[in-house]
């Protein structure tokens, strides 16, 4: 099977897998997020404390990487999407009922090794034809603002009346749905062609991420992950401390904070399919440059807004408008995925997103500026992120309209 020959249906059901994949990742890493401020008081913890939780999750993510995206080059796209996407609900789930915070924090970097982003960007991309793949790309991002909004629901809904824990249980709606996937969706056409391969040479093809050096792509791996780290950064400095941000920076209840985030989160939803749409056009290069640009603009506004000359309103309109910055990481896991082969290519996204991710350390490095300066200028660090996103793509091939069947034919950096 190779991409003409999808149906319209196993396309649907193949970026829903994807799309619950991401949505549920998300509501994973960023529940904690909307209700830091209950499990500080609870446990009598710092926002250095907490913001070493909402690093080391991400941190997670980089072994989970690497042995889910492997596995997903050697055994199939389908099954250890699904797997993953199970394993980080379940450990999200019994975060309800972490005893000491200690616990909790083992329970929340468990969890992170659950990432599904590169196997689902692998398989996406060998699905959906090249003229549309940033389009449906930059849609599937933008699920994890679904899962984002869900957690603010979660947080609104469940924690003022039941408190923060039973927050975490959400995680377990999205297992029914896994297990009707797994029956009804299908299996990559690239990877069962060269699972096929494999069978007639009789001899096992090496997959994984090891075969990305062993391939010549090595340099273009780290200067993917150094772009990327870049844009992580700037996004955990923002995001992860938006709800904190406006209930003590701003002085908006819990409530108030959790609903401008989610109105935030909404706007962001049609920003990220709006400039994966924008890369089929224009490329993936400069649609990224043009979103970085945007970003820092509105993070130098809100630094003004909120430290030089406070005014709450304009302060707020900034975090209405750096969404637009985070346009490019609808770019990532479609950019990624075109960048290697098909033997490599569940890895290679997998683990460039993941280590980006995982280091950046930008909540952490936040939340401990914070205990010094004040939160609005930690939250400043998100510039030189921006600044670097403007610069390195330049760095990267463009490979908008590429067709990853002859990926494996190009030269590498």
């Amino acid at each position: 099977m190779t991409t003409e020959t999808y149906t319209r249906s196993a396309k649907i059901l193949v970026f829903i897998a994807c799309a619950l994949g991401w949505a549920f990742d998300a509501v994973g890493l960023t529940l904690i997020n909307f209700v830091a401020t209950d499990i500080m008081a609870e446990f009598g913890k710092t926002t250095a404390d907490i913001g070493f939780v909402f690093s080391a999750q991400y941190v997670a993510t980089v072994p989970g990487a690497i042995l889910f995206g492997n596995l997903a080059d050697k055994y199939g796209r389908k099954n250890f999407l699904l797997f993953s996407v199970l394993w980080d609900a379940i450990l999200t789930a019994l975060t309800t009922f972490a005893p000491t915070f200690e616990i909790l924090a083992i329970l929340r970097i468990l969890s992170g090794m659950g990432v599904s982003w590169g196997i689902a960007y692998a398989l996406l991309g060998e699905v959906f034809a090249p003229k549309r793949r940033g389009f449906f790309g930059g849609l599937m991002h933008s699920m994890f603002l679904v899962g984002y909004i869900l957690s603010a629901v979660a947080s609104i809904t469940i924690t003022p009346v039941y408190g923060w824990r039973p927050t975490f249980l959400v995680t377990l709606l999205v297992i029914p749905l896994i297990l009707l996937l797994y029956y009804a969706m299908p299996e990559s056409g690239l990877w069962q062609r060269l699972n096929q391969e494999e069978r007639e040479m009789g001899v096992p093809l090496r997959t994984g991420i090891k075969q990305v050096f062993r391939a010549g792509f090595g340099k273009l791996l780290v200067l993917a992950t150094v772009l990327f780290w870049a844009a992580e950064f700037a996004y955990h400095a923002i995001v992860d401390w938006g709800p904190t941000f406006l209930e003590v920076e701003l002085s908006y209840s819990s409530t108030q904070a959790d609903t401008i985030i989610l109105l935030i989160s909404l706007v962001a939803m049609l920003i990220l399919p709006a400039f994966g749409l924008l890369s089929d056009y224009i490329g993936r290069r400069i649609s990224f440059v043009l979103s970085a640009i945007v970003g820092l603009i509105a993070t130098i506004f809100l630094g003004v807004f909120a430290i030089l000359v406070p005014t709450r309103t304009l302060a707020v309109a900034a975090l209405f408008i750096i969404p637009a910055g985070f346009g490019s990481h609808a770019l990532f896991g479609v950019w990624a995925s075109e960048m290697f082969p098909t033997e490599s290519r569940a890895a290679a996204t997998s683990v460039i997103f993941s280590l980006a991710r995982g280091l950046s350390f930008g909540g952490w490095i936040v939340g401990i500026l914070a205990t010094m300066v004040g939160l609005s200028y930690g939250m400043m660090l998100a510039i030189i992120g921006f600044v670097l996103m403007v610069v390195l793509p330049f760095t990267l091939p463009e490979t908008a309209g590429r067709d990853l069947s002859h990926v494996e034919e190009e030269v590498s950096l």
